[in-house]
């Protein structure tokens, strides 16, 4: 159980994660996911942690690439001081993002983009692109400064030196 400030910390956090998420990173989701979202976040609220964290497992599990889920769940895992398994879900949430970009970049994802008309369709995936590119730096970040606070300064360094890598690329 938390106790009321890091409770007040927690509820203060997630909720800012997701206006910041909205802008910074807007996505379209289910409306299922939405609620998911929602309900997770009422959940926290009313100090359910345990059903926030089902929630947002379901989630993640019915759309591996609602990345926001992996975030949050990795920040109540964090807050409950269960290191191994925010590492994991962060683990997971990068695996996503890496498999979302190596999807786009394939051979033949080039050739079918190269059949679509229109500045429409090549904006969204320009967009969705920038989206997983964004949320893989967001992944990196919580996993270098969750490692470094674990005392795995290897796993951090590694970490750094990918954002670096991307950002430099």
């Amino acid at each position: 159980m938390l106790n009321e400030g890091t409770h007040i910390d927690l509820v203060t956090r997630l909720r800012t994660m997701s206006r910041v998420l909205d802008i910074l990173v807007p996505e379209s989701t289910s409306a299922a996911l939405e609620e998911a979202d929602e309900a997770a976040l009422d959940a926290v609220r009313r100090r359910e942690l345990a059903e926030a964290i089902m929630l947002l497992e379901e989630g993640v599990q019915a759309n591996p690439f609602w990345l926001r889920g992996y975030l949050f769940l990795a920040t109540i895992y964090e807050y409950t001081q269960k290191a191994e398994p925010a590492i994991a879900t962060l683990e997971q949430g990068l695996a996503m993002c890496a498999g979302g970009l190596r999807l786009f970049s394939a051979q033949r994802w080039g050739e079918t983009l190269e059949r679509i008309n229109g500045p429409v369709a090549h904006g969204r995936i320009r967009n969705h692109l920038e989206r997983l590119r964004q949320y893989e730096r967001m992944f990196r970040h919580r996993l270098a400064m969750l490692q470094i606070r674990c005392g795995n300064l290897d796993e951090a360094i590694e970490q750094w030196s990918a954002i670096e890598e991307v950002h430099c690329a």
